[in-house]
């Protein structure tokens, strides 16, 4: 156990990875509606996958992350030109700042990979905690809202 846990603090420091295993235990949740490969349930569960790197790339999408995670998603989304009527439940209840960093990482860094960008920074617990002060307000109407917001800045998110 303490080995594997050096190797993880070394995998950290080294090249700001993670833990696979305690990542993928976080992401557990997700991967009930999201699916284990994040490739989600067309029309009921949007993907994940080729979708979330992309959206971590900017600070405004790492922020939209954080806040989608801790306060869920209400409202009507198109990904892929599938639409997608629904509620993604707040999750801020199971996750403190440092689950919320495990799960976004672990879902950057394996199920969405292939589009990790070269100059990629892991999420931190403080990054997060900051964030999660930054979006105290939100709900899943006003994250719906903010999506908007970030795919007009960012067309090619979508």
């Amino acid at each position: 156990m303490k080995t594997h846990l050096l190797a993880c603090a070394v995998g950290l420091l080294a090249a700001g990875s993670i833990c696979a295993d305690t990542g993928e235990a976080d992401y557990q949740r997700c991967a009930a509606c999201h699916l284990p490969t994040g490739e989600g349930v067309p029309g009921a569960f949007p993907p994940l996958k080729d979708k979330v790197a992309n959206i971590a790339a900017s600070d405004e999408g790492r922020s939209y992350l954080v806040s989608v995670i801790n306060a869920g998603l209400m409202g009507s989304i198109t990904v892929d030109g599938v639409p997608y009527m629904g509620v993604m439940p707040a999750q801020g209840s199971s996750y403190d700042a440092a689950g919320i960093s495990s799960v976004l990482n672990y879902t950057v860094q394996v199920i969405d990979q292939a589009n990790v960008q070269p100059d990629w920074k892991a999420f931190s617990a403080e990054e997060v905690a900051e964030l999660l002060k930054a979006n105290a307000g939100a709900t899943g109407q006003s994250n719906g809202k903010l999506r908007e917001a970030l795919l007009q800045k960012h067309p090619a998110l979508q």
